[in-house]
């Protein structure tokens, strides 16, 4: 790993600034030359100043620091998501096995992460394992939802689903909101959480739909879900996040709104070309299509 000053110094050159373009009013000339060669470090509001003149992310400067390599925890978080969206499992085993007891708690974390996607694909029926309750426990006492927690927030999801607290539920899909709506300006979405939230809103939205039957207050938490996703502004919807809205939308239609108006929406979506290879639309609409049917039947729902 390159030292701070070094770092800079390797952005300065590529982008071919001299010590005065980049420190020029932030720091002395004589520092910048001490700084660059390791002999001095900087207060967080000089460090910011310099990155934002060089134009680049703490995340990208942490990149190249690491000598072009990121962080093992964000390696390993994309490596756990691309083993899922191909059904590769053995690697998934394989990666639970090797973190699970890692000395990085980031990294223990993920590996349940991957435990639980090894356990909830398929599978109606599964017992969630300490490390799943303590993650969920540790989220659930988080007041807000940070970039991290944010990313992970369909896993909380799944361990909620069993844990027979549709408050608690409820909760967390309003702080997921909430938690998103801090880094979304009515212009720009800098991190990209609106398509974060578009997943975990697919996920919530199946999860109230399927257990409103057996908790009665799911019925209420996904009307109210719908309205938000109709009213949310669709500016910054990439298409796997405007396509996972438009699922939502369909879904509610056949479980409580117009099924004549779903099925046309699921026509049209059934048209569309694949667009994600952890979004199986025909599969979503298929499954729930007849479980709409199912439950409207019990209800003697007379437009089943």
């Amino acid at each position: 790993m390159l030292s701070l000053g070094a770092t800079l110094k390797k952005l300065r050159l590529a982008r071919g600034m001299t010590q005065a373009d980049l420190y020029g009013g932030i720091v002395s000339r004589s520092f910048a030359g001490r700084l660059e060669r390791g002999e001095h470090d900087v207060t967080v509001e000089t460090f910011w100043a310099i990155l934002d003149r060089l134009a680049v992310s703490a995340d990208e400067f942490r990149f190249l620091q690491q000598e072009d390599h990121p962080s093992d925890a964000l390696r390993l978080e994309g490596q756990i998501g691309t083993a899922y969206s191909q059904q590769n499992f053995p690697w998934l085993r394989h990666l639970v096995q090797r973190y699970q007891t890692s000395t990085d708690p980031q990294e223990r974390e993920l590996a349940t992460v991957a435990d639980l996607a090894l356990r909830s694909f398929g599978s109606a029926s599964w017992a969630p394992t300490p490390a799943m309750l303590a993650l969920w426990q540790h989220f659930n006492q988080l007041t807000t939802w940070g970039l991290h927690e944010l990313r992970l927030g369909t896993a909380w999801l799944e361990i909620a689903q069993g844990q027979r607290q549709p408050a608690v539920l409820w909760a967390g899909i309003q702080k997921m909101h909430a938690s998103c709506a801090r880094y979304v300006s009515p212009t720009a979405d800098p991190f990209h959480v609106t398509d974060l939230r578009a997943s975990f809103d697919l996920v919530a939205m199946q999860i109230l739909l399927l257990g409103q039957v057996q908790f009665r207050p799911y019925r209420t938490y996904a009307q109210t879900l719908y309205q938000a996703l109709k009213a949310y502004d669709r500016w910054h919807l990439s298409t796997d996040a405007a396509l996972s809205r438009e699922i939502c939308l369909c879904l509610w239609d056949w479980y409580d709104g117009d099924v004549a108006a779903a099925d046309r929406r699921a026509a049209t979506l059934e048209n569309l070309p694949p667009l994600s290879a952890s979004l199986n639309t025909h599969a979503i609409l298929t499954s729930h299509r007849r479980h709409a049917l199912r439950q409207r039947q019990k209800r003697g729902d007379c437009h089943a």
